[in-house]
C-alpha cells in the first residue's frame, strides 16, 4: 500500500466540519488549495492544524505534484517575519473541509 499525505486536526475541530479520521480533506489558503487525509488527535491545539509538506505521487504519469504538496499553501509576498526577514513558512491561515467523495 502506498503511503499517503495526512493533516493533523484536533478531534473538536473536525468534528464542528463534519470530518472524520481518514476523511480526505481540502486545505485552503488565499493562495491555494491542496488535499490530504485527515489524522485526528487530541495532540494539537482545537485552532490548528499541521500539514505534511513535500508530497508528490511519483507513481503517477502526471507525478501529482501539486496536489498534495503544502508548498501550495505559502506565499511569497510580505508581510515577511520580522526575526527571518523571510516570507510565511509555518504560520498560515487556512480553511478545512471535507472533500467530495468523488475526488479521488
Amino acid at each position: 500500500m502506498l503511503r499517503e499525505p495526512h493533516v493533523e486536526l484536533h478531534p473538536d475541530t473536525a468534528r464542528k466540519r463534519g470530518i472524520r479520521d481518514g476523511d480526505w480533506v481540502w486545505i485552503e489558503t488565499r493562495r491555494g488549495r491542496i488535499r490530504q487525509r485527515a489524522k485526528l488527535t487530541d495532540g494539537i491545539d482545537a485552532r490548528v492544524i499541521n500539514v505534511e509538506f513535500g508530497w508528490w505521487f511519483p507513481e503517477r504519469k502526471d507525478g501529482g505534484v501539486w496536489e498534495s504538496n503544502a508548498n501550495v499553501l505559502t506565499d511569497q509576498g510580505p508581510p515577511y517575519d520580522p526575526a527571518m526577514g523571510t516570507y510565511q513558512l509555518r504560520a498560515l491561515l487556512c480553511r478545512v473541509e471535507k472533500a467530495d467523495a468523488s475526488v479521488n
